[in-house]
């Protein structure tokens, strides 16, 4: 019995070969993410720490509590994929399974909500961070070419276990926004998330392994537009991004700041220091 049969019999028995089904799912996982963003913006507003955050801090918190549920979902298919599947290992290019296409269509539907919440805080803001929009279209890209070619679903859904730092790196920002830096929590949190990116690099190189493993089968069969963004991606995040993130969160668990915001930091140092000298 597969993983979705858990969730619901009838994701099982859809026809995932259909396009209108590939992107019922994907709208579906879309219109989700977007009620999870529209419920934090209602429960939220009960909250004198949420009340305090700038218009653009709000909309951070928002998407941090969409991400959280997201690399939950993530941490439980990467589990099932690593530990339980049996079918997609039998061809790491062209197998899939039920769960496999959920979880490759909730993902897509997904990054189409980030990607374009994204976009508009950019240009509405005017910011831009290199690494997290790369990160993110590279995923919406890989993801989309996977299921519209049908393929590579074995790395599609082992690569999502690398999300295990979402939920604790989400958690860490909206406690340093609630002042719990000192708190215990916020330390296991922190501690927890830096090894979680440790482990995000161990299994970075067990993709390389298992391709190493079926190279033969990959080079063979795998089509260029998706062996392409695949290690692409791969190469961003093994060398560039897991190891850039590392460093930040080690460094931010002696050093509780928040940069995603320094401007706020600072201006709160500042009011901090001008109450003391009253």
């Amino acid at each position: 019995m597969g993983l979705v049969e858990h969730i619901h019999p009838s994701i099982a028995e859809a026809n995932f070969e259909l396009r209108s089904v590939q992107f019922k799912f994907i709208g579906a996982s879309f219109a989700f993410f977007s009620l999870v963003y529209l419920a934090s913006m209602i429960l939220s507003s009960t909250l004198k720490t949420y009340r305090n955050l700038r218009t653009k801090e709000k909309i951070f918190w928002h998407l941090a509590i969409v991400r959280g549920v997201y690399g939950v979902f993530c941490i439980i298919i990467g589990t099932w994929a690593l530990f339980i599947d049996t079918e997609l290992v039998k061809d790491v290019v062209y197998a899939t399974t039920p769960t496999s296409h959920f979880a490759m269509t909730t993902t897509v539907g997904f990054f189409i909500f980030e990607c374009a919440m994204i976009l508009w805080s950019d240009i509405y803001y005017k910011t831009f961070n290199m690494l997290l929009n790369l990160h993110h279209w590279l995923s919406l890209v890989g993801y989309s070419l996977l299921i519209y070619l049908g393929s590579t679903h074995f790395f599609g859904t082992r690569g999502l276990i690398l999300e295990m730092s979402t939920p604790f790196s989400c958690l860490c920002w909206t406690l340093l926004k609630a002042d719990l830096a000192n708190s215990f929590f916020w330390k296991a949190n922190q501690f927890i998330l830096v090894h979680a990116f440790h482990l995000r690099s161990v299994m970075e190189f067990n993709m390389w392994y298992l391709t190493y493993q079926h190279w033969d089968r990959i080079w063979e069969a795998m089509p260029t537009a998706m062996f392409v963004p695949l290690y692409l991606q791969l190469v961003l995040v093994t060398f560039l991004m897991t190891p850039y993130w590392t460093y930040k969160k080690t460094v931010q668990m002696i050093n509780p700041v928040d940069w995603n915001f320094e401007d706020s930091n600072k201006n709160k140092t500042e009011n901090g220091d001008m109450k003391k000298s009253n």
